[in-house]
């Protein structure tokens, strides 16, 4: 059987049109995790975004299919003392920069489905308001990278 040239580039024209680009230009440099102490419950893990699109960006959440739980925290002095709160969305206008990292945002862990130790890489998956999730490598390190 054979297609028509024109039926054959109207399905790859819809197929082009309906590809969704992840988070819509978010680029992610420098994740990883920090590896947790020994016994410990939760992990933070860390980022740089970029916008390289046209448009404004808004990551509205995060996932790790190696987590039964994540979120985005801020960490705030508050009369002397640290407290972790959750981050609303995070708005990159074109050609935005945010930093997530130790002591400010971050990305909150939880449920850990396997031993956090350096070296294992993981998932970390973005979620944009506009376009498929962004999903990334995530390296648990000992230290922060350099």
């Amino acid at each position: 059987m054979r297609l028509p040239l024109a039926l054959l580039l109207a399905l790859l024209l819809a197929l082009l049109c309906c590809h969704a680009q992840a988070c819509d230009g978010l680029k992610l440099a420098h994740v990883w995790l920090r590896q947790p102490p020994p016994g410990s419950e939760v992990a933070a893990a860390y980022f740089e975004a970029h916008n390289e699109g046209q448009t404004e960006l808004i990551i509205q959440g995060v996932g790790s299919p190696n987590f039964t739980g994540a979120m985005l925290h801020g960490t705030r002095i508050v009369d002397g003392h640290a407290e972790m709160r959750p981050q609303g969305d995070i708005v990159l206008a074109p050609g935005g920069r945010f930093s997530a990292a130790p002591g400010g945002v971050h990305v909150m862990l939880s449920g850990a489905q396997q031993p956090l130790q350096d070296g294992v890489t993981l998932t970390l998956e973005m979620r944009c308001a506009h376009g498929a999730p962004l999903r990334v490598s995530l390296p648990v390190l000992r230290n922060a990278p350099p």
